[in-house]
């Protein structure tokens, strides 16, 4: 979306859903005031603005704890591609070891990605409220959302109680401005303490859809998917499937509940990345080369393409085949790394605060 000046219709601000969700926009203070500035002033403000955008800003909100989670998740695929694609390179490493080391990559992968893939719709429906992350689950686990804990209750009735005995009697000037001190101190004690709770209000873990929302459609896609791909890594475990880390398990039950979950997880990663990329596209047909969110989706789009044919490829049982599924596993998961790599730098690099002036 594109602002533009009323006068001259010269676009002046730019506004992207993927950067508003991300938190990647910093709240600015417009001020209106008249001073005259040295003739350096410009271009020594331009300068510290560069030096600010070369300066990473570490904020452990939801968004960095979507980032982390896939990138943990895409290096553990990349670990099982290894695994799985090394016997078929050289068969004399096959055997039980290789069948169950990589199942319990596989395992933990999928479910790295269940999470994150989670996270992100929470990200989508709290937009605007991810720096409160941390105290939204602090409260949940602790069983005290939307409720102030003992320690809040106890401060607000000490203050409440001190105010009264000091209105009972008239204290001398120095007094009165070192109790004031006191004061202003306690009020700004109970305020740090309130922050959390009243910041973590309102915070949602799983409600009503907005389908108006790109981001929002791409993530529920993108957990549909991942919950449907976890089932093939949950029947990949030894001796969930009997006889298939030997090859002599049912073809129909392995088909079935090993290698669909695989196809139709793999598609839905494909549309979730498509409209993730959509999203970020001045026009849906034209890409965004320049921006970091697209380059986050099209990686993941080839990732998810690499995971979707590798079940298809591991229906034949011919030699080749077999060759491109695990093939099709080690590029697609490398491609997801690449994808979290950008994703991680995305939440680390963003705009950076604006420095407010204040008088001396």
């Amino acid at each position: 979306m594109e602002f533009h000046d009323v006068s001259t219709r010269i676009p002046t601000a730019h506004w992207q859903s993927r950067r508003a969700r991300k938190g990647r926009y910093e709240p600015k203070v417009a001020r209106v005031h008249t001073s005259i500035e040295s003739d350096g002033h410009e271009i020594s403000g331009r300068v510290r603005h560069l030096e600010s955008e070369l300066k990473p800003g570490l904020r452990a909100d939801i968004s960095f704890w979507v980032a982390v989670a896939f990138t943990l998740g895409s290096a553990v695929w990349v670990v099982n591609g290894f695994i799985v694609w090394m016997p078929v390179l050289r068969p004399s490493l096959a055997g039980t070891t290789y069948f169950n080391t990589a199942s319990a990559f596989a395992f933990i992968g999928g479910t790295i990605f269940e999470i994150g893939s989670y996270l992100m719709v929470v990200e989508a429906l709290d937009r605007g409220r991810e720096i409160t992350f941390g105290t939204a689950l602090g409260d949940m686990l602790h069983h005290r959302r939307q409720q102030p804990s003992h320690s809040d209750e106890s401060v607000l009735q000490a203050l409440s109680e001190k105010v009264k005995r000091e209105g009972r009697r008239t204290p001398s000037p120095d007094s009165a401005r070192s109790k004031s001190g006191a004061k202003s101190d306690n009020e700004k004690k109970v305020g740090k303490v309130n922050i959390g709770a009243a910041a973590a209000q309102g915070w949602i873990w799983w409600g009503k859809p907005l389908w108006h929302d790109l981001g929002y459609v791409a993530s529920l896609v993108q957990l549909f998917a991942a919950t449907i791909f976890w089932i093939s890594t949950i029947t990949g475990l030894p001796g969930v499937i009997s006889g298939f880390s030997s090859d002599e398990g049912s073809v129909p039950i392995v088909d079935v509940f090993f290698w669909t979950p695989q196809v139709i997880g793999g598609c839905g990663f494909i549309v979730s990345s498509a409209i993730l990329m959509v999203e970020v596209q001045r026009k849906w047909y034209i890409p965004n080369f320049g921006d970091i969110g697209w380059q986050v989706a099209v990686w993941n789009l080839i990732g998810a393409l690499g995971f979707m044919l590798s079940g298809a490829f591991g229906y034949s049982p011919a030699s080749g085949m077999v060759y491109e599924s695990g093939l099709s596993t080690f590029w697609g998961s490398w491609a997801f790394l690449i994808g979290s790599g950008f994703q991680l730098w995305e939440t680390i690099w963003r705009e950076p605060k604006a420095k407010t002036d204040t008088p001396a």
